[in-house]
């Protein structure tokens, strides 16, 4: 037995918190003593000793209709991430080394193994609906030497991503094929065969330093040049840990894991948080909450498994909120966690209200292993806060005009906030995307703007920084802005987020003319469509302008696209509800604490129609007041 492990400990709360001085006590600790784990194979050496035969894991799926389930223990989810770390170690899997890329559906095998990946060295999960050219980008920016992909027969829309990727890069040397495949053939492994020769003790000595770095995480970046997270053994284990005491989180917990394992909601917020307490992580389906089957039948899931906690992104939280409950007992369930976009205030309460279950939102990035702020899972969440900062780490906000960011707001005034703590990542993989964003002194600019209140609780008013984010999806403008670029006739583009009641916002296009040229709407709109790698970054609206809003050093000012893409929001919804042709004056601001108010004044004597407008904006993110004046 290692000496390490004769006492060891789980990330489980240590004491219940609900205020911001129980954080500051738990922080008069020795920190080692209350997070001892080095690396996340030492948390999982925890579990598995202290929980051996608790439920860890629980992967649903369906075949011929009929829904089926893979669970594993914590002693068993163990010796399955031993079993990968051998395996990829076999591939020349090291730290510092080439990488392991996952290109896969949430299979049963898949979470241990990417965990079992972290462990052997660098590990990433991508988004299986990027377009072949962005996969291959990614692969190669991060080195990848092996590829884990599903089987024909599981998924055929990846394998063929997956086949034809291949044939581009000679430096994937192994594919690992998940699942029955009958056409493995040239570099194309049986992931299964292969892992079944490897024994479930580690054969090598894993490594207890928390600055390694164990994992990547797309966040943006055009085609070619992709923005990849750099995330450490200590950036995990620390934020893991943080949600953990925040959210009370422990081995009694069950979690329905609503979130994909290519975001750090999946592989964090519901995902190591809860393992690495000796909970259980059930995960609805391969596909998440993207599956229609997942929310039809994610109340009957609640009431089967005993549910505590629950999750999933805005857009998820919109369409649960649709499905009737019936009989299902949804007792057992204390915190509905939501985050990875603004949580319209019309949806929560719609939730709330048909459910009678409280939301908790949290917020983070994916430089912070999802962990900035949370809201109390034992106390009492605060709507419209996304709660107190994690332990052993700083929340501050400075004045959006100190261009030195050293200025602090007081409490209840508005600035640009920053983050640090053991959470923040170490920097990308591209240096050159760090400037900006990490300063000197190791905080991150987040690019959200908020403030705090007296009892530090962190309240977010709007964003700075340029990236849209649609349903938890964060989409780089510079993906949409270089293509509408290339197109003949356009000088020049910008893309903003667009207020949508579904989404948070979605993607709209702003572009300009060359001088003496005519752009055809119709030609640009099937342009962008078929070159823009990304779905969910496909602008929803094109809009063509005169000039593009810009400061007084020539740069685009993109607070003023923002502005006009909340007026052609609105403007789009009083043309479906009272016709073409309406007049209406629609007026952007800011209240006192910089959130965006909208004061709409439309020309029309319909009570009836007003009212209909106004329910309408009422599900959009920003606050809206509505009069009818005399046409």
């Amino acid at each position: 037995m290692r000496a390490d492990l004769l006492s060891p400990m789980t990330t489980r709360f240590t004491r219940p918190v609900v205020s911001i001085g129980d954080i500051e006590a738990l922080e008069q600790l020795p920190y080692d003593s209350l997070v001892p784990a080095r690396s996340l194979y030492q948390l999982f050496e925890a579990t598995a000793r202290l929980h051996p035969d608790r439920q860890a894991l629980t992967v649903l799926t369906r075949k011929s209709g009929q829904t089926c389930e893979v669970s594993r223990t914590h002693r068993e989810l163990l010796a399955d991430l031993s079993q990968a770390a051998n395996l990829f170690r076999s591939f020349g899997i090291t730290p510092g080394g080439p990488t392991i890329a996952f290109l896969c559906p949430i299979l049963p095998q898949v979470f241990p193994a990417l965990l079992g990946a972290q462990v052997a060295g660098v590990a990433s999960s991508i988004n299986f609906m990027l377009s072949e050219t962005a996969i291959a980008d990614l692969l190669e920016a991060q080195g990848a030497r092996v590829l884990v992909i599903p089987s024909e027969s599981t998924d055929v829309a990846i394998w063929q991503k997956a086949k034809n990727v291949a044939t581009r890069m000679s430096s994937l040397r192994t594919i690992l094929v998940m699942g029955e495949s009958h056409d493995v053939e040239d570099r194309f492994v049986s992931f299964d065969e292969s892992i079944a020769a490897q024994r479930n003790s580690l054969d090598f000595e894993p490594s207890i330093d928390r600055e390694l770095v164990c994992a990547l995480f797309h966040t943006g970046g055009t085609t070619g040049r992709p923005k990849l997270v750099r995330l450490t053994h200590g950036n995990q284990i620390h934020a893991a840990w943080s949600f953990a005491q925040v959210h009370g989180i422990d081995e009694r917990d069950v979690a329905l894991n609503g979130f994909p394992l290519f975001h750090v909601g999946g592989t964090m917020t519901a995902g190591l948080s809860v393992l690495a307490a000796g909970g259980h992580v059930v995960i609805p389906s391969p596909y998440s909450l993207r599956s229609p089957e997942a929310i039809r039948d994610f109340w009957h899931i609640v009431d089967r498994f005993r549910a505590t906690i629950i999750s999933g992104v805005p857009t998820s939280i919109a369409a649960l909120a649709e499905v009737p409950i019936g009989s299902c007992d949804i007792g057992t369930v204390r915190m509905a966690l939501t985050g990875g976009s603004v949580l319209p205030k019309a949806i929560g309460d719609r939730f709330q209200d048909r459910t009678g279950l409280r939301l908790f939102e949290t917020y983070g990035m994916t430089e912070t292993a999802a962990a900035i702020a949370f809201n109390p899972g034992l106390g009492e969440p605060l709507q419209g806060s996304v709660g107190f900062r994690a332990p052993f780490a700083r929340t501050k906000i400075v004045s959006l005009g100190d261009a030195d960011m050293r200025s602090e707001c007081p409490p209840l005034t508005s600035g640009l906030v920053l983050a640090k703590g053991p959470q923040v990542f170490p920097g990308y993989v591209d240096p050159s995307h760090n400037v900006g964003v990490l300063t000197e002194d190791h905080w991150i600019v987040t690019g959200d703007v908020g403030y705090l209140t007296p009892d530090q609780r962190l309240v977010l008013t709007g964003r700075e920084k340029d990236l849209i984010v649609r349903s938890g999806h964060n989409i780089d403008p510079a993906a949409i802005e270089d293509v509408a670029n290339a197109f003949p006739g356009v000088q020049m583009s910008s893309a903003v987020g667009m207020p949508d009641a579904y989404a948070g916002e979605v993607p709209i296009l702003f572009v300009v003319p060359s001088p003496n040229q005519t752009i055809d709407a119709e030609q640009l709109r099937e342009f962008v469509d078929n070159n823009v790698n990304e779905p969910p970054a496909r602008p929803r609206r094109i809009v063509q302008l005169d000039a593009l809003p810009v400061t007084a050093v020539g740069k685009i000012f993109k607070p003023a696209l923002r502005d006009l893409a909340v007026r052609e929001k609105v403007g789009a919804e009083i043309e479906r509800i009272f016709g073409a042709g309406t007049g209406a004056e629609i007026e952007v601001d800011k209240d006192d604490k910089l959130n965006t108010l909208v004061r709409v004044s439309v020309a029309s004597d319909d009570e009836k129609l007003v009212a209909e407008l106004a329910k309408s904006l009422s599900a959009l993110p920003q606050t809206y007041r509505i009069e009818r004046r005399s046409p």
